[in-house]
């Protein structure tokens, strides 16, 4: 199963999946953003069962508020990401943060690259 397509993002934080943003997953890269943060790096699906996913991102902000969904105020992080596919158009899992713990995110498949 191929990944590759622009799919939306969404974070679980205290107050419910709030936050969120757009991502492009092409050829095991990663790119995305939301409104305060850019996010690239690397996603893999594991060639093996093709349901489980792994990577790492870097987060950094550029624009307004800088308030991360951990709770700071940092403005250049790594992210170790863990997953599983759940459908062609659904992927979820957590994102680990060192010395911040972990959340949740969830991908939902929006448009094929072409």
């Amino acid at each position: 199963m191929a990944l590759d397509a622009l799919w939306t993002a969404e974070f679980e934080v205290v107050g419910g999946w709030t936050n969120g943003g757009v991502v492009v997953l092409e050829k095991g890269r990663i790119f995305g953003g939301d409104g305060q943060y850019y996010y690239l790096g690397r996603l893999s699906l594991n060639p093996q069962d093709e349901t489980s996913v792994a990577g790492h991102l870097k987060v950094v902000h550029y624009h307004g508020e800088r308030m991360t969904a951990f709770g700071d105020a940092g403005p250049v992080f790594s992210l170790e990401i863990q997953g599983t596919v759940l459908s062609p158009t659904a992927i979820s899992g957590i994102l680990k943060r060192p010395g911040f713990g972990a959340l949740a995110f969830r991908l939902a498949r929006r448009e094929e690259l072409s």
